[in-house]
């Protein structure tokens, strides 16, 4: 069963000022490589990439700036906030995803998930993260009142998603006609220019998945060999409509070979054995149905189907 956010009797202790300004506050230490500038817990806890670590380690030591991809996602009701953009680091850019819980006028814990740069394999997305400008604007804007749902909603459209990967159907996903989705910098739906790293044993020429759009490509069962375990809705955003989740995406799960719809199995260029992605995902859902996803992960040597929170 998915985790889900705060009950509704949870009272908020801070507002969307106060709980970006904890994000900035954090953001400066971290790139000054002085946990001494953040309000931190004594019993601070701090991971990166899902493995627990003493805060000013990590990206501590690496971090240099942030880029101008910037989103912030605030639920006032869990005094959470996520930030997702891009980052410099002395081993080069790469995409960031920071989450805080605020706990007086304190931090309390601090979950990063920090891909690093781009190394080589099957998930090279090259090196978009230092390319970027702007994010996109529909994850900074308000929704109209009659466009918001609820955050129970919200986190049934983004584990409808998982449902729809680990079943191989988009038609059970709530996915709009404009739904966008960008991975590590790196839009992976509607892009003509990118094509999967997977090929057919038989020969057959497969089509190219990412220019898809988001349906249509879950239609085609070639996320078939993976599943989504400890799936964490932890920040809600009503506001914006946007919910982020924190889960283990674990690649070949189920096998080294999908099976696409009218073209048989689609395999890695080279096998590999499972592996995971510790992943966030934000979801802007609006009138009901996911229009836009950011995705930010790292690719992890091995399996691991939970997550240490």
């Amino acid at each position: 069963m998915p985790a889900y956010a705060a009950d509704d009797d949870a009272k908020p202790a801070c507002d969307r000022a106060c709980l970006e300004k904890f994000v900035k506050t954090y953001l400066t230490a971290l790139t000054s490589h002085d946990p001494s500038r953040a309000p931190l817990k004594d019993n601070l806890k701090y991971t990166e990439n899902q493995s627990r670590l003493p805060i000013g380690e990590g990206l501590w030591k690496t971090a240099e700036r942030l880029g101008d991809y910037q989103i912030y996602i605030s639920d006032m009701r869990t005094s959470q906030a996520v930030y997702m953009g891009n980052i410099k680091t002395s081993e080069g850019w790469s995409m960031l995803t920071v989450r805080l819980r605020i706990v007086g006028d304190k931090i309390s814990e601090v979950e990063t998930i920090y891909p690093g740069p781009a190394i080589g394999g099957s998930y090279d997305l090259g090196n978009a993260p230092a390319t970027l400008g702007k994010s996109r604007a529909a994850l900074s804007a308000p929704l109209k009142a009659i466009e918001r749902r609820d955050r129970w909603q919200l986190i049934q459209a983004a584990d409808l998603h998982y449902e729809g990967i680990e079943r191989g159907s988009g038609d059970l996903v709530p996915f709009g006609e404009r739904c966008i989705k960008i991975e590590n910098g790196v839009q992976l739906i509607k892009n003509p220019n990118f094509e999967s790293p997977v090929r057919s044993p038989m020969g057959t020429k497969l089509p190219n998945f990412q220019s898809m759009g988001c349906t249509e490509q879950f239609n085609t069962h070639v996320w078939d060999t993976d599943t989504i375990t400890d799936r964490r809705y932890s920040v809600v955003d009503e506001e914006r409509g946007i919910v982020v989740a924190f889960a283990m995406y674990n690649q070949y799960a189920k096998g080294p070979c999908s099976m696409v719809v009218d073209y048989g199995p689609a395999c890695p260029n080279s096998i590999v054995p499972p592996y995971s992605l510790a992943i966030a995902e934000a979801f802007r859902v609006r009138s009901g149905f996911i229009e836009e996803v950011e995705s930010i992960f790292k690719v992890l040597p091995e399996q691991r189907l939970r997550g240490i929170w």
